[in-house]
């Protein structure tokens, strides 16, 4: 089936169908356009998602997520200014793939709405940018999960086939992907956003209800076919639920990274990993602050020592330095029991820098995978810490 055929896609008579279908079946409206209307829903919500009560805005916008985004430094965001966008499409790839569903959320008023323009036809694919212009025109700021690999070139192509113009990149663009990356890759199993949701918001979603993002263009296609909505109704659901959770994941991630959390540190943030984030942005003096507060709070993580004693190292603080390596090293953590062993022999503790360097090797050597560029750098230090004994 060619999308991009500039013939009617169906008989007047089937998309009348195909609408008395959608209307008896979903609570929404048609849009005004008099030839091939969209079907749009709204809905709204008073800064809390409906079912886990997850705040959808937060505190602010934090100057750690501003940077890292790489934000004009001068530009102050309101809540008015963020829209919130996610595509359904007839496809997961880009090529030839059209968006059937553009869902968008915005702040207006106080509260969240969470906005879904869908696609009765093909044929009514034109009229659905009209809300998104409308919306990008009156927003500053873009906020997507996987928007920049996906949604938006999604949307770029599509607008340029119907050739309408709407720059949606002198938007700014914050995806959250990316930074939920750097924030709990080192946690989850994916980075994906129902993972997240999983793992981090502690939300399940109901399976009975939502469907599956890659059962979407085939439900699509039942739909015009047959003109079955059951499934049309599913991928609403699905819809919102991602809308309204990138919002709560935004709300996450700002409150965590405004450091320090009014509340005490949260269970669902990898410190260690906003630490790196904040050191990212060359701001290591918070990055140690959140070390040092993890380990007051008895979350020992090797990994997060040696971070520790290489930022000591840096300030050329070398015994705060060695203290932190000397705790992973009790660890077995490898990279800290190296540069004990590195700073134990310019003091000329050759003995336990030699015991340390011995230990790394065995530690290497027994792995099924092992770094053979590492044992050799170990072996090296090995000999002359024997040979400096030997004298």
């Amino acid at each position: 089936m060619d999308m991009n055929d500039d013939r009617q896609w169906c008989s007047i008579e089937l998309k009348e169908l195909l609408r008395e279908s959608l209307s008896r079946m979903i609570k929404g409206e048609f849009s005004s356009h008099a030839d091939d209307p969209v079907f749009i829903t709204r809905q709204s919500y008073p800064m809390f998602t409906k079912v886990d009560n997850l705040p959808l805005y937060p505190e602010s916008i934090p100057e750690l997520v501003s940077s890292w985004a790489k934000f004009d430094p001068a530009q102050k965001f309101m809540p008015e200014d963020i829209l919130v966008l996610d595509l359904e499409t007839s496809g997961l790839g880009r090529g030839r793939t059209v968006g059937i569903m553009i869902g968008l959320g915005y702040y207006e008023g106080g509260k969240f709405y969470v906005e879904q323009i869908f696609l009765p036809d093909f044929d009514a694919e034109e009229n659905s940018f009209d809300r998104l212009r409308e919306l990008c025109e009156t927003r500053s700021l873009l906020i997507t999960f996987n928007g920049k690999t996906f949604d938006v070139p999604v949307l770029e192509s599509r607008l340029l086939y119907h050739q309408i113009w709407l720059n949606i990149r002198e938007m700014q663009h914050l995806d959250l992907l990316h930074i939920a990356r750097r924030l709990w890759k080192r946690k989850l199993p994916s980075c994906a956003l129902e993972t997240i949701e999983y793992y981090v918001l502690g939300h399940i979603r109901d399976q009975a209800l939502d469907l599956p993002g890659c059962d979407i263009p085939q439900a699509y296609f039942n739909y015009l076919a047959t003109g079955e909505t059951e499934l049309i109704r599913r991928i609403f659901v699905h819809n919102q639920d991602d809308i309204l959770h990138t919002a709560a994941l935004f709300t996450l991630i700002c409150d965590s990274c405004n450091y320090p959390p009014a509340t005490g540190l949260d269970p669902r943030i990898d410190y260690h990993a906003l630490a790196r984030l904040y050191l990212s942005q060359e701001q290591p003096d918070m990055a140690k602050r959140i070390l040092l507060d993890m380990l007051s709070q008895g979350m020992v993580d090797p990994e997060a020592l040696n971070e520790l004693g290489t930022i000591y190292k840096r300030e050329k603080d070398i015994e705060q330095a060695l203290a932190s390596y000397q705790i992973a090293a009790e660890l077995e953590h490898p990279p800290s029991m190296l540069e004990c062993a590195k700073i134990l022999e310019r003091q000329k503790d050759f003995a336990v820098a030699l015991s340390l360097s011995q230990r790394v090797l065995s530690l290497e050597e027994g792995r099924y995978m092992r770094d053979s560029k590492l044992i050799f750098e170990v072996q090296k230090r090995i000999n002359r810490l024997q040979r400096k004994l030997a004298k």
